[in-house]
């Protein structure tokens, strides 16, 4: 039987010209029940819905380690694929491994490890395996050359690889830069894992974020209130500015008064300073704020399927002003009536 190609070739053969992976690219198998999932899909319903798995069992895991740190890389890999072929993922024992790893330090052989880490990243045809060398990575005291960071790069343009590569990339001095060049490279789970970690440094990163950085082909819920807090959207709705953004503040804020998948305007402190300066430039320049085009091009028109606009949304804001104990609860809700008036 031919040796299975590893996931760095597979996705470095992959690779358009512009680094991405061409469209219908998926790394996982189909399943026996014929099921297909996107990459990252099975991480992002972890991070944002289940969490760490703090009774899941890593003693294989342990060996692994211990053989690595012997040098029986051979043995430590067939370990990681014997556990990971139970069905078991790596994102929700990460941080259990992590921890056991500091704690018996003084039993490993940190550069053992980190030529292990190595050998998984780029020969590995076993995905969690990768994964596991990834997480590895992020806890050895190695130093962040470029030729790790091409690697990197390499596998996080898999959109299933892309939140454990985000994870070793902060260890580069660049790291924020680097996490904005991936997310705009990316359209799924791998922009919304980036775009969680950008912070807008300048007004480019602002404004990208404020006109691209939320639409996926996910659901632009789960990165709404990421950009509303990041950009500090409140902030310049009240600023001269404040009109030119007025259309896009209302995407993003109709997303955010969702709720879910993930928390939004419920958990957030500026809701209703945010939403009043939202809801006065509405009723100062109602012709044009249901204009995306006021602010600039949205590249993902689709992801405004769905997405409340105009008098809809001034009645979700009324609603959820309502519903919540805002300090300027009933400010907003006259603003609505005298909109809807």
């Amino acid at each position: 039987m031919a040796e299975k190609k590893s996931i760095y070739n597979r996705i470095r053969e992959a690779m358009t010209a512009e680094g991405t992976m061409p469209e219908g690219f998926v790394l996982r198998e189909r399943l026996q029940d014929g099921r297909q999932f996107a990459d990252g899909a099975i991480d992002g319903t972890i991070r944002y819905y289940m969490g760490p798995a703090s009774n899941t069992d890593i003693t294989m895991l342990e060996q692994a380690l211990k053989l690595a740190s012997d040098g029986r890389f051979e043995d430590g890999g067939n370990a990681l694929i014997t556990y990971f072929a139970q069905g078991i993922v790596m994102l929700p024992v990460m941080d259990k491994v992590q921890e056991w790893a500091y704690e018996h330090a003084g039993e490993l052989a940190p550069d053992r490890l980190g030529q292990f880490a190595m050998t998984l990243l780029l020969k590995s045809p076993d995905i969690e395996s990768v994964k596991f060398g990834l997480t590895l990575l992020e806890i050895l005291d190695r130093e962040p050359d470029q030729e790790l960071k091409e690697i990197l790069l390499t596998l996080a343009a898999c959109e299933e690889l892309t939140l454990f590569c985000l994870f070793a990339l902060g260890a580069y001095e660049d790291a924020n830069q680097i996490y904005f060049e991936l997310a705009k490279k990316l359209k799924g789970w791998g922009r919304i894992h980036a775009v969680s970690m950008v912070k807008p440094e300048n007004q480019a990163m602002r404004d990208w974020l404020l006109l691209e950085g939320w639409q996926n082909e996910i659901m632009p819920e789960y990165s709404a209130i990421t950009v509303i807090k990041r950009t500090k959207l409140a902030d310049l709705l009240q600023s001269a500015q404040g009109a030119a953004w007025a259309a896009v503040a209302g995407k993003l804020i109709g997303y955010a008064l969702q709720d879910e998948p993930v928390a939004g305007l419920s958990k957030y402190k500026r809701a209703g300073e945010l939403l009043q300066a939202y809801l006065e430039l509405y009723e100062e320049n109602a012709d044009t704020v249901d204009s995306v085009d006021n602010a600039g091009n949205v590249t993902m028109q689709e992801c405004d399927e769905g997405a409340l606009t105009g008098l809809e949304l001034v009645r979700a804001i009324k609603v959820f002003a309502e519903g919540h104990e805002l300090a300027n609860k009933w400010q907003l809700v006259e603003l609505c009536n005298e909109i809807l008036a």
